[in-house]
């Protein structure tokens, strides 16, 4: 589902500090590797907390990107490694922050490639008189490296009270400020909770109100958003196709 972006609850570590705790932000978590562009991309980790961060990224492929068979790979060989993250560590002092730049060594020749890299913070040097838990929590980037001509193509079909959206582009795309509509009046419409990130070759089923006639849907590629309608079929020939 859109926006599986999160934070990962990492470790649950002893530490010697009953009120430390470790924090950090950043400037995005989505980059976009365009292929008319150079192939680096920088995010700012902020250190908002009172404590000096001690900074960890890791990265990640995903294979079969928004599918049951999702993977998502960590990638410890560094000849195999076509995504570089520098530094991969780093110290952020309080009320600090740091840039990290990530670099593409590949241009993909079919569709786009997807990597998930985390920012994690790690313990640093402990100095205290009691025992403590501390919460570390980290961050994952969501990153997309484009082929040439990047494009998506959305498709739907309908198959009773359910809209199939189909990708059959080379690249993701958000589904975003959807609305059913009773009639052709747009003052009839009205939206739709449902959304989703659409990936190259991949599905969604989405289901309508029996009493909608047609479903408009904002695709947004990550720079620009284009408004699409979906005509729908009355109910009964619809169910029968």
């Amino acid at each position: 589902m859109f926006r599986r972006l999160s934070a990962l609850t990492l470790l649950l570590s002893l530490l010697f500090s009953a009120s430390a705790s470790a924090a950090l932000s950043l400037d995005r978590m989505i980059v976009y590797f365009d292929p008319n562009k150079q192939p680096r991309q920088d995010v700012v980790v902020s250190n908002p907390g009172e404590e000096t961060l001690y900074l960890q990224t890791e990265v990640f492929e995903v294979h079969n990107p928004g599918s049951k068979n999702e993977e998502r790979v960590k990638v410890t060989d560094p000849e195999k490694l076509k995504l570089l993250t520098t530094p991969n560590k780093a110290i952020i002092p309080a009320n600090g922050r740091k840039t990290v730049r990530m670099v593409s060594l590949e241009k993909p020749t079919g569709n786009e490639l997807v990597y998930r890299v985390t920012f994690k913070p790690v313990v640093g040097d402990l100095e205290a008189s009691e025992t403590a838990v501390k919460l570390l929590i980290a961050y994952q980037a969501l990153v997309f490296i484009r082929p040439d001509n990047p494009e998506y193509e959305v498709t739907a079909q309908q198959k009773g009270e359910q809209l199939i959206f189909k990708n059959s582009g080379n690249i993701n795309v958000v589904l975003r400020n959807g609305r059913y509509c009773t009639t052709q009046k747009n003052d009839s419409c009205k939206p739709l909770d449902a959304t989703t990130r659409l990936y190259a070759d991949q599905s969604w089923k989405l289901d309508v109100p029996t009493e909608a006639v047609r479903v408009t849907y904002g695709l947004f590629d990550g720079t620009f958003e284009r408004t699409r309608e979906f005509t729908l079929k009355p109910l009964a020939s619809a169910t029968k196709s």
